[in-house]
């Protein structure tokens, strides 16, 4: 029975991989169909749907009579009724070779095991216009329409008859190093050229696995004249926000910059120093109950929308909570509504704004209450803790009192209401029956006292053959023991869940995974980040379905520790089923 239990475990998770596959649309496409010999065309590959989260790279065909000279990749993360979509798209610059016909091989990617294919794209050729190159729209790069008018300035072509020093640099700064947990930090791309370029150059950012990221350049960011190293350059800046999503040290790889100074030369290729970033987590001595990931610095307000409501009819509360920081870790305010109202329902919408400094908006919440009592009302302010990450220091804020009258209900109100107003009353006397007690105490502590001498006796012996078996052989026993301590570790994630301490379950269940793999393969699993336990399965053996299924649950884990909010019972359900079967598959390999 086991055996089969087993089997049809793992047959439930790959059918569940192959129907989760099912939802991710893959597809390819171009900006044009035909392309002059000076200009360029835009590749792109979109990956959106319930796999897009977990998908990598996609593998690219051979591109004929076509030559890659950028690249860049996006992604987009948006919440809408606490349900979580994610597209990523990765665009490639391609300029032709010759005229004549031009295509773009099939692209593949695989996600769950399953593999997504796009159709094959034919391209014609043209002769060159005679015009300068420019990328097409932000399709080529989403920094694309801020080169606009950039053979229009005041710089000089580049003439190979000169030797210019240094005619092009590039910088790649974050405003720090050390953050806290959902703290922002400040990534900027600099640009500096002393000549005018052949064509537009194709910038490549670095990947921002651990963060989550906007960007903040516009087109109305305009280049501006400065001195580096002594010699007049044209610097032009690219500005990212960064979210970090787990503590640990992270690593920024390269930005890169390709251009191309004249057409008798090859494109170039400049890079930037990568950026180490230590993450902290944010601390626990004073740590507001209230308090759920919001890290910057916000002000509440509250109202109502009416000051005049009859009994048992619905009443609407605005609650708005506004600053800068991540607005989408902004969690509902609460407030002690105490026995007079009856909670039916909240939603909230988002208003997100940014400039170069930062990111900044509003989050607001509708709470719609029905009064079960008739006077006048007062609802004490609603509640709202963040973490200050200038100061060091938890801060709660609170609302002004929201007052507004309550007439008399026109027409009965309904049992569940009138229920509700009378649960304070309905009391219920308990009588402990002492003596009968007392007599199954003595009963059992009889029984104790029998069992504490059998009990002493085995205790010594298995503690003595427990020592000498881990003197022995500590790593085996530390790798036979892996599942069941992961069993015990998934056990209380459940409790966790049965006890709606979702915030508690998320690390339960991520220390349970990585304990055990800790435990499997014998290497230390704590602070390990998702990047260094890859590369340390990467030499374990470890099968590729089980690596999948470990990369979803990893990426999965990061997106609800940044967004706690969209965490529910069922969510956390299916997060615990996922973290078994990867266990059983592990254990089975």
């Amino acid at each position: 029975m086991k055996r089969w239990f087993y089997i049809l475990f793992i047959i439930g998770a790959i059918l569940s991989s192959q129907a989760l596959a099912d939802e991710t649309n893959f597809s390819a496409s171009v900006d044009k169909k035909a392309v002059a010999l000076d200009d360029t065309v835009a590749y792109t590959v979109g990956i959106s749907g319930s796999g897009a989260n977990s998908a990598l790279q996609p593998n690219l065909s051979a591109f004929d009579n076509l030559q890659m000279i950028g690249s860049f990749q996006s992604s987009n993360i948006s919440i809408i009724n606490g349900q979580t979509s994610v597209q990523k798209s990765f665009t490639y610059t391609l300029r032709p070779k010759n005229v004549g016909p031009a295509s773009i091989g099939a692209a593949s990617i695989t996600i769950n095991g399953k593999t997504l294919q796009s159709d094959p794209i034919q391209i014609s050729v043209t002769k060159a216009e005679g015009k300068p190159q420019k990328l097409q729209a932000r399709q080529a790069n989403p920094f694309g329409n801020m080169f606009d008018g950039f053979f229009n300035d005041p710089l000089p072509k580049f003439n190979r008859s000169q030797n210019i020093e240094d005619p092009i640099k590039i910088t790649n700064t974050v405003n720090r190093t050390t953050a806290y947990v959902n703290q922002l930090v400040l990534m900027t791309f600099t640009f500096y050229r002393r000549v005018n370029l052949y064509s537009q150059p194709g910038l490549g950012l670095p990947k921002t696995t651990g963060f989550w990221s906007i960007n903040l350049s516009d087109s109305n960011d305009q280049p501006k004249q400065v001195t580096l190293d002594g010699k007049q350059y044209l610097a032009q800046e690219f500005k990212t926000a960064l979210f970090p999503t787990l503590p640990g040290t992270f690593t920024l790889d390269s930005a890169t910059l390709t251009y191309q100074l004249d057409p008798f030369t090859n494109p170039q290729t400049l890079k930037t120093k990568p950026i180490t970033i230590t993450i902290l987590p944010l601390p626990e001595s004073g740590k507001p109950a209230s308090f759920s990931g919001s890290v910057g610095s916000y002000q509440i307000t509250a109202g109502a929308k009416t000051r005049e409501v009859e009994q048992g009819q619905p009443i609407a509360l605005l609650v708005k909570v506004s600053g800068q920081g991540n607005i989408k870790t902004i969690s509902e305010p609460q407030a002690n509504l105490g026995q007079d109202f009856k909670k039916l329902l909240a939603t909230s919408t988002e208003q997100i704004s940014h400039n170069q400094f930062g990111v900044f908006g509003n989050k607001t919440f509708e709470i719609v209450l029905i009064p079960l009592i008739s006077g006048q009302e007062t609802i004490p302010g609603f509640r709202f803790s963040y973490f200050d990450p200038n100061k060091k220091e938890y801060r709660t804020i609170i609302s002004q009192p929201i007052e507004f009258t309550v007439t008399p209900a026109k027409h009965p109100l309904p049992k569940e209401y009138t229920a509700d107003i009378n649960q304070a009353d309905n009391l219920v006397k308990i009588t402990i029956p002492w003596r009968r007690i007392a007599k199954k105490i003595l009963t059992i502590l009889f029984s104790i006292y029998t069992l504490v001498i059998i009990f002493i006796g085995l205790w010594v012996w298995g503690v003595k053959t427990y020592r000498q078996k881990l003197l022995s052989d500590p790593i085996k026993l530390r790798t036979s023991r892996a599942k069941k301590v992961a069993a015990k570790r998934l056990k209380k994630s459940y409790r966790l869940i049965k006890e709606s301490k979702l915030k508690k379950f998320i690390g339960e269940i991520f220390a349970s995974v990585t304990s055990y793999l800790g435990d499997k393969y014998n290497f230390s699993s704590l602070g390990v980040t998702a990047d260094q336990l890859k590369e340390i399965l990467s030499h374990k053996g470890i099968s590729s379905q089980a690596q999948t299924k470990l990369d979803n649950f990893i990426s999965e884990c990061d997106l609800l520790r940044f967004t706690p909010a969209s965490l529910t019972a069922d969510k956390a359900r299916e997060l615990a089923n996922i973290a078994e079967e990867l266990i059983v598959l592990i254990e089975k390999g």
